[in-house]
């Protein structure tokens, strides 16, 4: 063989070898493409099961079909609730409304879901639910009892939550609109609420909101006042006892026959600088509250 014919096939083999290549490369490209639009279209036939972010609300002021409506908020913000048959035959919402809230002149949708039984660790069995009219989860309360209170007359209502465990002690929250969450105010750190006969309770069991100026700022400032019923005897050291002879008889201290009952006024002033309410003075040491 010459050395040109030699040439031409190695030339030609090079040829061949590069159409080859060029050719795997567009089939290759060919199944990225097709490829790309399988998972496209894939994606595309993907449907969300979930209410998103809830879309029950869009049935205001009615409930269609509560069952579905209980189910599907259940699932749209992760309530999780002690599951038994007399929560099933009991559970329904008990509020279903568009309120307003201090700090922000939006509509808010305010729902209340109550599923009434369950363990102790559970209790109150009840959320309060507060979401954006679009609705947005703002936030998930607990509470026994709530109530929209006027503090400042010009404003909208504050949100007061009372707060209780499943054996009867307590306290309130005030919460308001700030950016977008909401947040509580109230700075209080005593027991408001007592039903747990252990050495006192109160009287009302959950005491009376009082809305005054106190320190004369122009700004409203809240109380709260009952009596705190001592149900045990209470030595000046604090030491508790259940019974005593007096006079020869001995009496027994119970809730019908408590040992006293002290007048009480826990005040908190409204502070205009965070905003919150802080209590006056030392109630605890006031009053003696030793838990």
């Amino acid at each position: 063989m010459t050395n040109n014919s030699m040439k031409k096939t190695f030339l030609s083999a090079i040829a061949s070898l590069l159409i080859l290549n060029c050719t795997q490369k567009q089939e290759t490209k060919k199944e990225a493409i097709i490829q790309i639009q399988h998972t496209e279209k894939d994606k595309e036939d993907v449907k969300p099961t979930a209410p998103t972010p809830f879309e029950y609300l869009a049935d205001y002021p009615a409930i269609k079909d509560s069952s579905k409506f209980i189910q599907n908020l259940r699932q749209a913000f992760d309530l999780r609730i002690h599951e038994s048959l007399s929560q099933q035959e009991s559970e329904k919402i008990t509020v279903f409304r568009k309120v307003k809230i201090n700090g922000s002149d939006e509509d808010y949708y305010f729902i209340e879901y109550d599923w009434k039984a369950g363990p102790n660790a559970g209790y109150p069995w009840k959320n309060q639910i507060i979401l954006t009219s679009n609705g947005k989860l703002v936030k998930t309360l607990f509470a026994q009892r709530y109530e929209f209170i006027k503090i400042f007359p010009k404003q909208n209502p504050f949100l007061l939550a009372t707060i209780v465990t499943g054996h009867g002690n307590g306290g309130h929250e005030i919460y308001k609109i700030t950016a977008d969450s909401l947040v509580n105010i109230y700075d209080g750190d005593v027991k408001t609420y007592d039903t747990d006969e252990d050495n006192k309770v109160y009287e009302p069991h959950e005491l009376s909101l009082k809305i005054k100026d106190y320190n004369n700022d122009r700004f409203n400032d809240i109380a709260f006042t009952g009596k705190l019923v001592l149900i045990q005897g209470r030595t000046p050291d604090g030491f508790w006892y259940d019974n005593t002879t007096i006079d020869g008889r001995e009496i027994n201290y119970s809730v019908d026959n408590p040992y006293k009952k002290i007048p009480v006024e826990y005040i908190f002033l409204y502070d205009k600088k965070s905003g919150h309410f802080k209590a006056k003075e030392n109630y605890a040491e006031k009053y003696k509250i030793y838990e």
